[in-house]
């Protein structure tokens, strides 16, 4: 999703293939190839397309937003490390993440650890759970930032870094009550309510979440992102079960979120392997972002 970024955004700007192509010094058939990558990724249409001109769709136009802060996140990140560039030997390390970085803080804690320690390079690879601990066993990647309440501690060695909650997202009419208020959902009726594909994480702690306020209905369907799935409520109607800080509801001024009395907790954090089951040349690799995140932990006021 995030690899063509400033082809989408060329794109976006000059809403034509062949100007926006020659803009980033590529083919306009590798421009158009670029877009249908995305597109088929996120299973979206993202420009309305036409013999002159590409348009953003409203899909496109949510996507412009976080495809702005990405481009600015990884150019905040590049003008940190200009003054490591002459170091003679740099770690690169791989870190898979679940798209979290931006909205639980963890990238400024990222970027402050590529500050302190030069000789380390961060790449990041976006992807779901299941996908993210299938890289990291398969050693594709080398750390992940993920959510560790659903991890085998044998298996793993992580440091829990961002608590969250489960929350009520709907229309503002639905409750009478102030947007954050707690409310008690044991036996309530709902409609329509969604919540993120299956084979996310989300989706288990949503269900969860279901169990136990003794909701016996069925999920009426699900999206691949989160803020495809708050467009659509926006538009449709009906409700989501989401974690707390995927609630940015500020492009969508008509919904508002709800705390759920006992509601599920989830935590985000950094994973790697335990080092009984990896060689110790992996271990050292990513022990250093471990044992910084431990201490920044440690630093952290209790929330």
């Amino acid at each position: 999703m995030t690899k063509w970024i400033d082809d989408f955004l060329a794109l976006a700007k000059y809403q034509n293939f062949s100007t926006a192509a020659e803009s980033i010094y590529i083919s306009q058939s590798a421009l158009s190839k670029h877009i249908k990558a995305i597109e088929n990724e996120l299973g979206i249409v993202l420009f309305i397309r036409s013999n002159t001109k590409a348009e953003l769709t409203e899909a496109g136009n949510v996507y412009l937003e976080y495809a702005l802060n990405i481009r600015k996140c990884t150019q905040d990140l590049r003008t940190k490390l200009e003054k490591f560039g002459t170091s003679c030997y740099v770690t690169e390390l791989t870190v898979g993440t679940i798209p979290c970085l931006a909205e639980s803080g963890i990238m400024q804690l990222l970027l402050n650890f590529q500050e302190k320690f030069g000789n380390y390079s961060i790449q990041i690879v976006e992807g779901d759970q299941s996908n993210l601990l299938k890289l990291l066993s398969q050693q594709e990647i080398d750390a992940a930032i993920c959510r560790t309440d659903l991890m085998k501690d044998t298996e793993y060695d992580t440091v829990s870094l961002v608590s969250d909650e489960m929350v009520l997202i709907c229309s503002k009419n639905v409750f009478p009550f102030e947007q954050g208020s707690e409310i008690d959902l044991n036996g309530f009726k709902f409609d329509n309510i969604y919540t993120i594909a299956k084979e996310s994480d989300i989706y288990r702690l949503t269900k969860k979440q279901l169990y136990d306020i003794g909701y016996t209905g069925s999920i009426a369907g699900t999206f691949p992102r989160h803020m495809m799935l708050l467009s659509f409520l926006s538009q449709k109607g009906g409700c989501a079960i989401l974690p707390r800080q995927l609630a940015n509801l500020q492009m969508f001024p008509n919904l508002t979120y709800y705390r759920i009395r006992d509601s599920v907790k989830t935590n985000i954090g950094f994973a790697k392997l335990s080092s009984n089951c990896i060689n110790p040349q992996l271990v050292d690799k990513s022990n250093m972002l471990y044992e910084y995140l431990k201490e920044q932990k440690e630093l952290m006021p209790e929330s």
